[in-house]
């Protein structure tokens, strides 16, 4: 054959590979991963290798929750539901996962992603989606629980001059009820029982709103009668008569429908920031020059501001600091004691001492008694 028509060919074949795409192979998402690890065991410790396997069993999750059991199933879009998913859903622990440990998760994915690109197992260019994310010089600390008196500080401001708005509302559910964002924004109008002396909000999986744990994550959580008089003026005098697209009424809700995640976080973060309150910078800043100051979509920017999970993680450390026993807490919050004992419980042993003096004081008010 003339070399002419053997270099005619060449060009068809890269032009059909173009339109029809690459020759991907078949291959599950967890023998991918096992095929990166493998790779990987040459160039790092296997104390990295465990941690990698760690850190890629969410992947390997996602996969199944969107039953993926092929790699050549995966496309940019789903990569991007990928990274928001691992940011607000994959963890039992917090709500959100921090900036540092999102920009150390997604290096990893986009190594992996990498390596299947090489071995045509998913389209060429997939790993590019994956955008790291530059960290400021306040990001990467822990987000910290609000303290108590600045969460009183805000909630008694809003409620003299913002008083049964969503805004007030929103503040007041994230410091006094201690569920996760994702189930407040879940409620209807009719979960909220408010009347006589024990109301309550009956938290409900109901897809597409969900919980975090599903059906398991259900429960009637007691509120006190001061939220529900501010949750019932809400109802009556603020909200919208609105429903989702589902036709549902939501509890949290703006004139387009059901509050969203995004408009809930912004007006944490828009409160929490102390210019808001006494007026000033403690980081010493001009509120005319700084973007955190002047625009609400940008609060999150201020080293001060503090997430949803701060207050619900305040909320618990809080209950666990005045002696709130496990058993409850832990249906109340959707949270296992293991967890709660772990990551939210940061009271001191001098704390807990005390609480146990007083619990046990209280069942041991009749001296010389047998045991007790």
């Amino acid at each position: 054959m003339p070399e002419r028509f053997s270099k005619l060919d060449d060009e068809i074949v890269e032009e059909l590979r173009d339109v029809v795409g690459p020759d991907l192979k078949p291959l599950e998402p967890t023998d991918g991963v096992q095929r990166f690890l493998n790779r990987k065991q040459d160039d790092v410790t296997s104390n990295t290798i465990a941690e990698y396997q760690k850190k890629l069993s969410r992947f390997e999750s996602f996969c199944e929750r969107r039953d993926i059991d092929d790699l050549r199933e995966l496309d940019r879009r789903s990569v991007d539901e990928y990274v928001s998913w691992l940011r607000h859903e994959s963890s039992d622990e917090v709500e959100e996962l921090s900036p540092k440990t999102m920009r150390d998760e997604l290096y990893l994915i986009r190594q992996l992603l990498g390596y299947l690109e090489r071995i045509d197992a998913v389209e060429p260019g997939l790993s590019e989606v994956v955008q790291i994310p530059d960290l400021s010089d306040t990001e990467g600390v822990r987000d910290v629980d609000v303290d108590p008196e600045r969460v009183q500080t805000i909630l008694e401001y809003l409620e003299r001059y913002q008083y049964a708005s969503l805004e007030h509302v929103v503040w007041l559910v994230s410091a006094r009820v201690g569920r996760r964002l994702g189930g407040y924004v879940a409620l209807d109008l009719c979960d909220a029982h408010l009347e006589g002396r024990d109301p309550y909000l009956e938290f409900r999986h109901r897809p597409p709103t969900r919980l975090k744990n599903g059906e398991n994550g259900e429960e009637q959580v007691a509120i006190a009668t001061e939220v529900a008089d501010v949750l019932r003026d809400y109802i009556d005098d603020i909200r919208p008569e609105v429903t989702d697209d589902n036709g549902r009424e939501p509890l949290l809700a703006t004139r387009y429908g059901r509050i969203s995640t995004t408009t809930f976080r912004k007006y944490i973060y828009k409160w929490s920031r102390p210019c808001m309150i006494h007026g000033d910078c403690p980081h010493d800043k001009a509120l005319d020059d700084c973007e955190a100051a002047q625009s609400v979509n940008q609060a999150a920017k201020c080293p001060s501001s503090r997430s949803p999970h701060a207050l619900r993680h305040g909320y618990i450390s809080e209950a666990r600091r005045r002696g709130v026993p496990l058993e409850v807490l832990t249906d109340r919050v959707d949270v296992t004691p293991e967890v709660i004992q772990e990551v939210y419980d940061e009271s001191t042993p001098e704390e807990r001492r005390e609480v146990r003096r007083d619990i046990l004081e209280e069942y041991t008010s009749d001296k010389g008694r047998g045991y007790l």
